[in-house]
């Protein structure tokens, strides 16, 4: 064969070879449109439950966390703000709806929101701002181009209230439960919200709340479950408000739960020399 030739038929070889190994690498889909994604590391046998039977194990786990405590890694995005916010910080909860999140960069903290059960109050220092009001209602705040809804974040923590006192129905899918929790009277029942439920261990591992006008309220996916005393932890949790095209994005560490926390930190004081903003 002629050097020429050989020259030809290694290159032929190599670029074949080549072609048939190279994949062109799949398209990663976010947790809000690959709902599968979000079941890849459960393993196990799925289980045949009732309605009934499905409710009582997301109650009866979310019943035995009393309080919460942990270090935050988080990440906020809105569109007046020219890029993501990337802060560390604390978070606090107590059942049924005391909260305390504070959020800091480079020693300073940015922002803390704290709610007793009726009301909010979100400091903003480097604005020298506390905006206050009902937290279970929405909240425009102009000066940093977001809504904020307190009560979301509480729902999060405590299944218990929202699937009592609604009416369920289940769909079952190969890998999972999808809760409908429906209110109203008999011809004016509207869907309140959806919970799916992996079929392995009965946890939720998305949650979406509806609004009066059946729009997507709030989104929020659960990754990572860990066991901490009698309880299962997501150690992640995302949450979208597509309305708003608003996310937050939560990483636990440092977890510890049904220890007793101090009354004292769910007891907001307005900063000296903060001006209070009081939002309907």
């Amino acid at each position: 064969m002629k050097p020429g030739a050989i020259l030809k038929f290694f290159l032929f070889t190599i670029l074949v070879s080549g072609c048939a190994t190279y994949k062109t690498p799949p398209i990663q889909k976010s947790v809000w449109e690959d709902t599968s994604s979000l079941l890849n590391g459960i393993r196990g046998e799925p289980k045949n439950l009732t309605l009934q039977q499905i409710q009582s194990a997301i109650i009866t786990n979310s019943s035995k966390l009393t309080t919460f405590r942990a270090h935050t890694e988080m990440t906020l995005a809105t569109p007046r703000m020219k890029g993501p916010i990337r802060c560390t910080g604390l978070i606090l909860y107590q059942s049924p709806r005391r909260l305390r999140v504070v959020g800091s960069k480079f020693a300073t903290t940015i922002f803390d929101l704290a709610s007793n059960g009726d009301t909010f109050w979100l400091s903003i220092p480097p604005e020298k701002k506390v905006y206050t009001g009902a937290f279970n209602a929405f909240h425009k705040i102009d000066v940093l181009g977001m809504n904020i809804y307190p009560g979301d974040i509480i729902s999060l923590f405590n299944y218990k209230e929202i699937l009592e006192g609604r009416k369920p129905m289940v769909e079952t899918w190969p890998a999972y439960w999808l809760v409908h929790t429906l209110e109203g009277d008999t011809g004016n029942v509207k869907l309140k919200g959806n919970l799916l439920v992996d079929r392995v261990n009965a946890e939720v591992f998305r949650y979406e709340l509806f609004d009066t006008n059946g729009s997507a309220q709030l989104q929020a996916v659960f990754t990572n479950y860990a066991t901490f005393g009698e309880c299962r932890i997501p150690q992640k949790i995302d949450m979208r408000w597509p309305m708003y095209d608003t996310t937050l994005s939560i990483t636990f560490s440092q977890i510890t739960v049904n220890n007793t926390l101090d009354p004292k930190v769910f007891t907001f004081t307005i900063p000296k020399g903060a001006q209070t903003v009081t939002i309907d």
